[in-house]
């Protein structure tokens, strides 16, 4: 019977066995993004006001930490001196500290080192400074320091001899290297022999005596015109009366001040001065334009159009130029304002033989935005975002605002500079950008500076119609007289 069974079971058509029903698949979590928040309403800090003599004072307060800074700035320019003597007011700044009162430079140094202070003074184009930063508990020996420095400086004629050699050296070390080249010769075919070309040379510098500097000092530093800027752990009651006592001999007329330098005038075609570096494996590129004034309605437009341009990571220069292209590491764009106004600059170290095609595919850029590819809503507004979503940061350290009052004292910009700054940049919209970068910004009238192989540079640039000018580390041109 067990046999019967068997052989029926074995004789059974055969039916496939059901396939397995596959589980139902677990929903996938995507987690949701959350929403963007709102901007959050955001007020500068307080500036308390009040007076050293002639000299405003700006306090700004933050007791988060027991620190204090105190800064000087007075509205002598670097410039202020005669060309034949290029750099007498940076080598006095620079000397102020190398020996005052009962001190020497070496005694100014470990007293500074004991108190745990810092000194710095200095001379630019723009103004002249002195400041220290010390703790709370030492601000009233560090301004007895600073009150030296700054009142009753000994000019020793044998630091002068050691700061003056170190200076000429520094100046010949940069005469090899690329980035100072470019800078200098952009100086000096931008302005000649007045404001940024007026530099020191080993030739002025040689000329300059210690009575020089003695003079320079006693016209020139006076708190009839400057401006004293507090900021930390400290009060402006506090610090009214620390400054007043020790600063008094300051109080001297007003030395005259330079006009505002008139801003050098573009050229009519694209111009590239060329610097023969030969066998240089990259080439230091600068483009630069002045182009209007920081007070323009339209300069909030400018630099957020700047932003989507050039001014971050994911610009279009910067994508064209180092991701899409592999031309260079990085290419950036600036706006920046000065006594003469505002410029446009270009930066970039672009690899020797792709020197030629980067600038084509800049140039292309730039007329590209005025043609096919205007400036986008979402473009634009990653400028703003860049530009307002980390400024209230800024703000953590009191130096900031600081350093904005004495900008708007320099450069004549109204009171609501800061106040109104979240406002003005977060209003821009595409169309303003584009309208603002299209009327300043041309590609056929900026000045370049390059420096590299010209053998391999100097046939890209001219075949794209470019003039081209060979000047030496200097920016002298080669063969013009």
């Amino acid at each position: 019977m067990r046999t019967f069974l068997f052989l029926l079971a074995a004789c059974a058509p055969k039916v496939a066995p059901e396939a397995p029903v596959a589980p139902a698949p677990a929903p996938v979590y995507v987690p949701k993004p959350p929403e963007t928040l709102a901007p959050r309403p955001f007020s500068p800090p307080t500036v308390a006001w009040g007076k050293v003599g002639g000299a405003q004072l700006a306090v700004v307060e933050n007791h988060e930490v027991p620190f204090v800074t105190v800064e000087f700035q007075f509205p002598v320019r670097s410039t202020a001196n005669p060309l034949d003597r290029a750099g007498l007011a940076e080598a006095t700044m620079d000397m102020l500290n190398e020996g005052a009162g009962k001190r020497s430079a070496l005694e100014i140094s470990a007293e500074l080192l004991r108190l745990g202070a810092s000194l710095s003074t200095g001379s630019g184009v723009d103004g002249s400074s002195a400041s220290v930063t010390c703790l709370r508990d030492r601000l009233e020996p560090t301004l007895d320091v600073l009150a030296d420095v700054l009142i009753r400086p000994t000019f020793p004629a044998d630091e002068w001899e050691r700061r003056r050699a170190l200076w000429i050296d520094g100046i010949e070390e940069g005469r090899n290297d690329p980035s100072v080249i470019a800078s200098r010769v952009m100086n000096k075919r931008l302005w000649g022999d007045r404001y940024y070309g007026k530099e020191a040379t080993p030739t002025t510098l040689k000329r300059i005596k210690v009575k020089e500097m003695v003079a320079w000092h006693k016209a020139n530093l006076t708190l009839s015109g400057a401006l004293v800027l507090v900021g930390g752990d400290v009060t402006l009651a506090e610090v009214e009366p620390l400054l007043a006592k020790r600063f008094a001999g300051m109080n001297r007329p007003a030395p005259a001040v330079e006009p505002a330098p008139l801003p050098p005038a573009p050229p009519e075609k694209a111009t590239v001065y060329l610097v023969d570096k030969p066998g240089s494996a990259q080439s230091v590129v600068r483009a630069s334009v002045y182009l209007g004034k920081p007070t323009d309605p339209d300069f909030p437009s400018l630099v957020v159009a700047n932003m989507a341009m050039g001014g971050q990571f994911a610009s279009r220069i910067n994508m064209n130029l180092r991701e899409q292209k592999g031309y260079t590491y990085g290419a950036r764009t600036s706006v920046s304002y000065d006594l003469a106004g505002v410029s446009w600059s270009f930066s970039s170290g672009i690899h020797t033989e792709k020197t030629g095609p980067a600038l084509e595919a800049l140039f292309a850029e730039l007329r590209a935005v005025e043609t096919d590819r205007p400036l986008t809503d979402k473009e634009v507004a990653q400028g703003v975002g860049s530009l307002v979503g980390g400024w209230p940061l800024r703000f953590e350290s009191p130096d900031y605002l600081l350093g904005q009052l004495d900008v708007m004292r320099t450069y004549g910009l109204p009171d609501t500079w800061v106040s109104g700054y979240l406002a003005r940049t977060g209003s821009v919209t595409a169309a303003g950008a584009q309208a603002a970068w299209t009327s300043r910004v041309h590609a056929d009238r900026l000045t370049f500076v390059v420096v590299g192989d010209a053998a391999v540079v100097r046939p890209d640039l001219e075949r794209q119609g470019l003039s081209v000018v060979l000047v030496d580390v200097d920016g002298n041109a080669i063969g013009v007289k």
